[in-house]
């Protein structure tokens, strides 16, 4: 649980900073893809708004960049190709901190953190694909992987840290992603 000092500073602009990590890899008949993303977040807070039962402050990208690399491999047999890219986000809203009943919470819908790019540099693919932190509203997005547990900031209100594992399947295709992320909180100035 937070501390009340903590919930009352939440909403007063600070910023959230941190790393965000999605490595994946890809099987498909024939080949393997690995792709990682690491984002260097920076999440401005926005004026808190009203929820039922508590409060929601909501987070926007100030400036985070994703760093991807990617390569392509035949199975047993040279790789066909890499690449890599790195693009900033700014504005964008990608999540939320919410507090009810004394308890805070976090989501984060992470824009282009999967798939975004292919061989070669800065070759984007125009795939838009989220990877999802923190169990929360659902996202009207094309999720490439989610995180099934409520995450709850620690630290007295000022980490979100954690890890989370997961496979899936399209058709012969087989994906896994490890996903790991530490960002602290740095209160605005007054």
């Amino acid at each position: 649980m937070i501390q009340p000092s903590a919930i009352a500073l939440l909403g007063v602009s600070a910023l959230w900073q941190g790393t965000v990590i999605v490595d994946g890899l890809i099987y498909e008949p024939g080949g393997y893809h690995p792709y990682k993303t690491t984002i260097s977040l920076h999440l401005r807070e926005s004026e808190r708004v009203a929820v039922p039962g508590g409060f929601r402050v909501p987070l926007a990208s100030d400036g985070s960049v994703y760093e991807v690399q990617t390569s392509v491999h035949q199975t047993n047999g040279p790789m066909l190709c890499s690449g890599t890219g790195t693009e900033t986000l700014t504005g964008r809203s990608i999540g939320y901190v919410e507090t009810k009943g004394g308890k805070a919470t976090y989501h984060l819908a992470l824009p282009r953190a999967f798939g975004a790019f292919a061989c070669g540099r800065n070759h984007t693919t125009g795939a838009d694909r989220f990877v999802i932190i923190g169990l929360g509203d659902p996202e009207a997005a094309d999720i490439e992987t989610a995180d099934t547990v409520v995450r709850a900031l620690e630290a007295k209100g000022s980490l979100m840290k954690g890890t989370f594992r997961a496979n899936k399947t399209r058709g012969p295709v087989r994906y896994e992603y490890d996903v790991s992320w530490s960002l602290t909180r740095e209160p605005s100035p007054r």
